[in-house]
């Protein structure tokens, strides 16, 4: 019986950007960028094109299938003439610099040109002034301190989940619970954050540019998105059946929790080892950066200034910039389209399930840290793309 010949590999498709002599930007798809090229020049190509003066390629770039290349073309035709331009300048500086950094990079950076990072407990170690602005609440409140050690685990889920996970242990703890044992009203309260920034569920982002208004955007995750389980918290009893908050009482709560927090958010916040290193080597290389993370919004300008990292990051988004927030899909999504990329293109830092949540769901790849704050569980257990001790292994 006569062998059968071997299957012939299926040819990679490319995705190329031709830009004509007066400015405008055609999408095109083939397995043979050259021999199209030449086809172009040849007056032979695209009825488009034809007559339309030189072209020149601004981008080029394998895609895979057949399958994938159309619906990236699809993508890419949809967007706006400036929309074309931003998916284009994103994609620019990493191919321009491909040959330069190679196997300098790490290899689940391959095919990435956007890296999006959580915050704290991915680049911050900020709980020594969250806990401290934790205690305070609860000292406004007359409840006992939850210290440190306790807060630690309960960081990654926004502001307002971190109160109420300090008021279960509090009033648990306390013997009068949600009283005020100095028998009078809670001084110094406000609802007012750093820079005057009214903590009222307004939805802002900010930009390189600076820090402006952006209206909310309206994401959809990707079909068959569930939130992970809440689970027990470093050996306590689950969150999920706890007893309810007072929501009052919360309320009190979280209003002096921001307040004491935002005096000075980054007093004792320190970067963790290799995250400037990783920053300045990614922004140096022309990959653009997003910072996605659940703390308030109004916080988030203070400590990168404090730190020296306002302007490596193009996008930020908090945790009440859009309606949900991790580990919904929908910060990631939105930071996709802002920047015109495909979410396959795109990859989440995080040292939390919830960031590998939010990623997997947006069609993101994924990276984790170890060091963070991930409730006492290993992240490991989340199933992330690729595991690093340090952010410096990136680059």
């Amino acid at each position: 019986m006569s062998e059968q010949p071997p299957a012939a590999e299926a040819p990679v498709w490319h995705l190329y950007l031709l830009e004509t002599a007066g400015g405008a930007l055609y999408t095109g798809i083939t397995t043979d960028v050259d021999r199209r090229l030449a086809e172009h020049a040849a007056g032979r190509g695209a009825k488009a094109l034809r007559g339309r003066g030189p072209l020149t390629l601004r981008h080029r770039e394998p895609v895979g299938s057949h399958g994938e290349a159309l619906r990236l073309e699809a993508e890419i035709k949809r967007l706006s003439a400036t929309r074309k331009r931003a998916w284009l300048a994103a994609r620019q500086p990493v191919q321009d610099d491909q040959q330069r950094r190679g196997a300098s990079m790490h290899p689940i950076l391959d095919g990435i040109e956007l890296v999006a990072f959580d915050l704290d407990g991915t680049l911050i170690d900020s709980v020594p002034d969250l806990a401290l602005a934790v205690d305070a609440a609860l000292a406004d409140l007359g409840l006992p301190a939850a210290g440190e050690a306790r807060v630690r685990d309960w960081v990654g889920n926004g502001s307002l989940v971190l109160m109420e996970r300090a008021l279960r242990f509090a009033t648990s703890a306390s013997e009068a619970p949600g009283t005020d044992r100095r028998g009078g009203p809670m001084p110094g309260v406000r609802s007012t954050a750093p820079n005057g920034l009214a903590m009222d569920g307004q939805h802002r982002t900010c930009e390189r540019s600076g820090t402006r208004e952006r209206s909310r955007a309206s994401v959809a995750p990707r079909e068959g998105f569930t939130a992970p389980p809440r689970r027990s918290v470093a050996g306590k009893a689950s969150l999920a059946t706890a007893a309810e908050v007072d929501k009052p009482l919360l309320e009190r709560a979280h209003a002096a929790f921001l307040t004491h927090y935002g005096r000075d958010p980054g007093a004792h916040t320190r970067l963790y080892p290799g995250v400037r290193e990783c920053l300045d080597a990614l922004r140096e290389r022309g990959l653009p950066l997003a910072l996605v993370t659940n703390k308030p919004y109004a916080f988030i300008a203070p400590l990168l200034e404090g730190l020296a990292l306002a302007e490596h990051f193009a996008l930020c988004l908090g945790g009440d910039s859009l309606p949900e927030k991790k580990p919904h899909p929908a910060p990631l999504l939105h930071v996709a389209s802002h920047f015109g990329l495909a979410p396959r293109a795109c990859l989440m830092v995080g040292d939390s399930r919830h960031d590998i949540a939010a990623g997997q769901a947006a069609g993101f790849r994924t990276l984790a840290v170890p060091y963070g704050y991930n409730h006492g569980e290993p992240v490991r257990e989340s199933g992330p793309d690729g595991v690093v001790e340090s952010l410096v292994e990136l680059v």
